[in-house]
C-alpha cells in the first residue's frame, strides 16, 4: 500500500483547501503512474477528485497533467512513476479550477 495525500479544494464550497489521504495498492513490480493512483482513487475510493485524466496525449508532450508530486513539478501520465508516499498538489494553486486542475 502507498499512502497518498491530494490536495482537495472546490472553490465554489471550500473556503480552505485540505489533503485527504488514500491508500492505494500499488505493486512497485507493476510500475504504476501518478496517473494509475489518481484513476484508481477516482474509481475505487473517491469519484469526486478532480484532476486531467490522461490528458490529450498520455505521452509527457502536451504537459496538461502536471502537478506537483512531493513538492516538484511532474507529469502525472507515464513519465513519473510511484515508488513510495506521494503527496499531490495543483501546480500553480492561483490557477486553480478544483482539486488538481488549473486554468490552462
Amino acid at each position: 500500500m502507498v499512502k497518498v495525500k491530494v490536495y482537495r479544494k472546490d472553490p465554489s464550497v471550500d473556503e480552505q483547501a485540505y489533503f485527504k489521504e488514500y491508500d492505494v495498492p500499488v505493486k512497485k513490480e507493476e510500475k504504476w503512474t501518478v496517473m494509475d493512483v489518481l484513476d484508481y482513487i477516482s474509481r475505487n475510493l473517491d469519484g469526486s477528485l478532480s484532476y486531467y485524466r490522461h490528458s490529450a496525449c498520455c505521452q509527457g508532450i502536451c504537459a496538461r497533467c502536471v502537478v506537483k508530486v512531493n513538492g516538484k513539478p511532474a507529469l502525472a501520465c507515464a513519465r513519473t512513476v510511484v515508488e513510495d508516499e506521494l503527496i499531490l498538489e495543483p501546480s500553480r494553486e492561483d490557477k486553480l479550477v478544483k482539486d488538481l486542475v488549473i486554468q490552462v
